[in-house]
């Protein structure tokens, strides 16, 4: 009974020392989303860059439901209010270097981003 106690106390303390240190993913480097006393949110840039943000907004209730995604662009040093009103969660799905975008991405002006495909 001796020797399991000593050896479970030995692999728990080589598990400790050679196990290196959880570090979060700093997924959201730039953007945060701010929520003020009356419950609206707004999105505040704290990069020297524009970034282009993918946003979630899960309501409560029906479980069942998609999400709503919206992207907004967000200027260096900037802050987006968001149009969300009511109960509800919003998260950073992604974000993006705005000067890393691909030309065709963007729409000449004059043409709609619609698909020509829809109704």
């Amino acid at each position: 009974m001796a020797n399991l106690l000593k050896i479970s106390i030995w692999a728990a303390l080589a598990l400790f020392l050679w196990s290196e240190t959880a570090e979060a993913i700093a997924l959201n480097r730039c953007v945060r989303v701010v929520r003020d006393q009356v419950g609206r949110e707004t999105l505040v840039n704290t990069c020297t860059k524009c970034v282009l943000v993918k946003i979630e907004r899960r309501r409560p209730g029906n479980p069942n439901l998609t999400p709503t995604m919206r992207d907004f662009t967000v200027p260096r040093g900037a802050k987006q209010p968001l149009s969300f009103r009511g109960p509800g969660k919003t998260r950073i799905m992604s974000e993006m270097d705005c000067h890393a975008l691909p030309p065709q991405s963007v729409n000449p002006p004059g043409q709609s981003s619609r698909s020509p495909f829809a109704r």
